[in-house]
């Protein structure tokens, strides 16, 4: 009878130590390979509509590249179904070069139509259809790149449509020449000189207890009104204590009731919400709330029916 002798394998702690470090060692090394090679580009996009135009039109797109190497993109598509190839961006003459771990961003407005050739195409259908995929899809160096959809973009108004205790703040500025302006600025001076740069001075309701300028000072008369600021400057160029080729004056008040009508409202204070308040009670009244509305839309729904019958 014939007996197989196995060599025996016997694991001390340095063999095991050893094969930990080569199999580390061969995964970092297949890591680094992977995060470089191919395209790994994912995105997301959204859709509009507006009064501006009667079709419904993709709003932003927004790519990240994920890989260590740079991708370049020829065109940007939005796939609409299985056949239907929506072109968002035509970038032929000057190729889209993404960098490594770079985020591209894109915005559109609304569109006049869509075409195919020279035929004018109706695409709401497709876009107001939820069963269909839609993906976005790149023309790059290594070809056809349908991105993958597991971008996952988070914004506080998803939360209100939850919890109508939820508030989203945003600040309202008043900018000029990229420069933001503050809530407490009555006027904005330009001097332009004939040669050099120009410059920017904010005054105050209370700037004339300073003393802003160099060979004079403001005075409360001269703050009263966009005229008389530009009276008070022009007579200081005359005397020759101020030097300017061009006085520009800019009245922010009247900017502010211009630009701000829709809130003249007096401003309400936020106050504190403890957690119960607003996970538990805010839900609650959410949910009421989205009850009530459908509750008065069945009604008049209702109504009319009857009115036409």
């Amino acid at each position: 009878m014939f007996r197989l002798h196995l060599p025996t394998i016997s694991f001390t702690v340095p063999n095991l130590i050893t094969i930990a470090i080569s199999l580390i060692a061969l995964f970092l090394t297949a890591r680094n390979f992977l995060r470089k090679a191919g395209v790994y580009v994912r995105g997301v996009f959204s859709t509009a509509s507006s009064r501006q135009c009667d079709d419904q039109y993709v709003a932003e797109v927004i790519l990240e590249n994920l890989k260590d190497r740079a991708v370049t993109i020829f065109a940007i598509y939005l796939k609409l179904g299985r056949h239907c190839y929506l072109e968002l961006e035509n970038l032929e003459d000057k190729p889209l070069i993404l960098k490594a771990f770079e985020t591209y961003q894109k915005q559109f407005g609304p569109i006049e139509f869509y075409s195919v050739s020279m035929r004018r195409v109706d695409l709401n259908a497709l876009f107001a259809n939820h069963k269909i995929k839609k993906r976005v899809v790149l023309s790059t160096s290594d070809g056809k790149y349908t991105v993958p959809s597991n971008m996952r973009r988070w914004s506080p108004v998803y939360n209100y449509f939850r919890n109508y205790m939820t508030i989203v703040a945003r600040p309202i500025r008043t900018s000029l020449k990229g420069r933001d302006l503050g809530g407490n600025v009555k006027f904005v001076i330009e001097f332009i000189p004939e040669n050099g740069e120009e410059e920017i001075v904010l005054i105050h309701p209370r700037d004339y207890e300073l003393r802003m300028f160099r060979n004079f000072s403001l005075t409360q008369e001269s703050l009263s009104s966009k005229e008389a600021l530009e009276q008070f400057l022009q007579k200081k160029k005359e005397e020759g204590k101020l030097q300017s080729a061009k006085i520009v004056v800019h009245d922010l008040q009247e900017w502010r009731e211009k630009k701000h009508d829709s809130y003249k409202m007096e401003p309400f204070k936020v106050q504190y919400v403890g957690a119960f308040q607003y996970h538990i009670m805010g839900r609650l009244y959410s949910r009421y709330s989205n009850w009530k509305t459908d509750r008065a839309n069945r009604q008049l729904l209702k109504k009319q029916q009857d009115k036409k019958n």
